[in-house]
This record gives structure tokens, sequence and C-alpha cells, in this order.
């Protein structure tokens, strides 16, 4: 999360929202598994100096959602159609520890963490409509919540700008992950995971990789491989597989289920919760590994049971590749579906 907040925020600026005016493709990677059926508005926001408030007005006949997840990838709320409806709302995010009085007419959702991602998501249902979405997120804002309160818990942000780069491959990560707690405190449920890293040198206020000695430098590569081991082995085993798709267990809020939500990270960073999106992937095997260009497939439905949804949502089918981004060829999904008579 600190990697993304990186690269988008030292290029749009934190507490500012930001409307891609196109919808994503090949050469979209600031995250994985972007979706070409709407556009997107994004925004990292630092609540410690004060909250707030995003404004999204009324809509009808599309899908629109503004997904709020804290810096441990938890969705710990949703504005949009699926939630209030067409109504016009202006929603106060507050950071923890904040005292104040939110003003009447705004809505308060309080974030766990003081950083937040901010990522909307606008329905686009074919080339021509994008000039009414780009008109519609013209209408969406972001301004502060001054003078209403102060306070907020955590440290301070980690935000970097100098030569914002992946998070380390090596053990320099654990020095991240301790400064990265620190300027966002885990939550309550996570205290016996935190204290057991507490053991092993890693967390808010620590320096591991700084304290170590060469022993300790060696266990902490040999843990991080079998991280990555584990994560690798459980891809497949946290899916359930039917009919050559495979079905993610969790999705958008994870608890104490840190292997889950590492894969979703892995996977598509930023998936939404299942009221609002369910995600299928293709599989070619029970182990679920993906399709090739080998072998040729085909995609069929019951007929009159194509996936339902109302007014406003969709369904669709996207091409990824190996690394799980959009490929550059034509689309394979369509709004209208030509059905055999005995399909």
């Amino acid at each position: 999360m600190s990697t993304t907040r990186d690269r988008l925020a030292c290029l749009i600026g934190i507490n500012k929202l930001y409307n891609a005016t196109k919808l994503a493709g090949p050469s979209s990677t600031a995250v994985v598994a972007p979706n070409d059926d709407t556009v997107y508005s994004t925004a990292f926001l630092d609540l410690r100096a004060a909250p707030e408030v995003l404004t999204v007005p009324a809509v009808m006949g599309r899908y629109v959602n503004f997904q709020l997840l804290d810096m441990y990838t938890n969705t710990f709320a949703d504005v949009g159609v699926l939630t209030d409806g067409c109504r016009v709302g202006r929603y106060a995010i507050v950071g923890p520890g904040w005292h104040g009085t939110i003003p009447s007419g705004i809505r308060r959702v309080d974030s766990p963490t003081p950083d937040v991602w901010v990522l909307g998501r606008s329905q686009v249902s074919e080339p021509a409509d994008l000039p009414k979405v780009t008109a519609l997120q013209r209408k969406y804002s972001l301004a502060p919540l001054e003078g209403h309160g102060s306070g907020t818990t955590g440290g301070k942000s980690t935000l970097s700008c100098d030569s914002p780069t992946p998070a380390s491959g090596g053990i320099a990560i654990l020095d991240e992950i301790s400064a990265d707690m620190a300027a966002d405190p885990p939550l309550a449920q996570d205290g016996p995971v935190v204290k057991a890293m507490a053991v092993a040198g890693i967390g808010p206020g620590l320096h591991p990789v700084e304290s170590a000695n060469t022993a300790t430098t060696l266990e902490y590569a040999a843990a991080l491989k079998l991280g990555r081991s584990i994560v690798t082995r459980d891809l497949a085993n946290s899916f359930s597989v039917s009919k050559g798709w495979a079905r993610g267990t969790l999705a958008g809020s994870f608890g104490t289920n840190y292997l889950e939500r590492a894969l979703v990270a892995k996977l598509g960073l930023g998936e939404e919760v299942p009221t609002q999106a369910v995600y299928f992937r293709a599989v070619s095997t029970a182990g679920g590994s993906g399709l090739t260009g080998s072998h040729r497939y085909v995609l069929s439905f019951a007929k009159d049971d194509l996936p339902p949804f109302d007014n406003d949502g969709y369904w669709s089918v996207t091409m990824y590749d190996s690394s799980g981004f959009l490929v550059a060829t034509r689309s394979i999904a369509t709004r209208s579906v030509t059905t055999p008579p005995d399909s």
C-alpha cells in the first residue's frame, strides 16, 4: 500500500482527487488487475491534520462506487449507488483519535488508519458514453474539514517522493514495514501477531536490518523466502474451483486472515468486497493455473441464464497477462450477447 501510495500520490499529491478520463489499457500498470469497464478516481488521504470531505452527486442508471481502504488493504467503507442509493452524499472521512463535530448534512466515516486509499469506479457502458462519465466526474470533490476538531493517532507519514520505487525485494523491506507500522498503527485485533513480530525485532520504532547481526540477517532472508513460498503454495488452495472458474474465498476485508490478504494483494490489490463485486478467474486445471494460447476455450451459459445485474451493475470478461495487466487485444466482452437456441 505504501508503495502504491508513493507511486500515485507523488504524481497527483496528497488529499487530491484525480479522475482518469480514459479507460485502462495495456499500459495501465499502477495497480494489478485494472478493469476496462469503469474509469477510476483515486486519492490518497493523510487525515492527521483534519478529516477530508468527499462529495458525490446523485447518480442513476450506472455503477458508481468509492471504495475506502485502510493501509492494511481492508475496505472499511463504500460510498456509492449500492450503499446510498442515488442520493447526493457528503462524507467526512475521519482518522483514528480525531475529536470534533461533523456539520449537519455530512455523514461521518471513521478510518482505522490515518492514511487512506480512496478508489472510485464509474461505469462506462460504451465508448460514446465516456463524455457523460467525465462530466459526472467533474462533480466529485474532496476538501478538508477544517476548524471542527483536532487530534489523530499515528506517526508521521512515510510518503517519499525522492525516488519512489517498489518495496525492497530483500530484507530491507523489514525496515520499511516497521516504519509503516509506526505511521499507521495496526488494529487491536492484530495484537498477537504484532507481539510475535516484536520478538523477532520487527515493528513500530524498530530497525530490524540495521540492528541485525549476521545470523539474524540470514534468518530474516530465510523467513522472507518461506513467506513467498507459502503464498505461492496456497494460491490455488484459497480458491474454490468449478467448471473452469475459481472464486476467491475472501476479498476486500480480511480480519486476521493474513494469508488471504497477501494473496489478494498479489492478485488484485484493491479488490472490492462481495457486496460490490464478485470476482471469478478462469483456470485450466484444478491446480489453478491460467489459460494458455496453445488451447482454444469456449465460454458458455445456460439458455436465459446470463449473469444477473440491475440498472446499477454490469458483468464482463476481461483478459489479463501473467503479470495481472490488460492484454493488448480486442475486448471479448459485449453488452449484448447472441445466444444460440441450444446453448
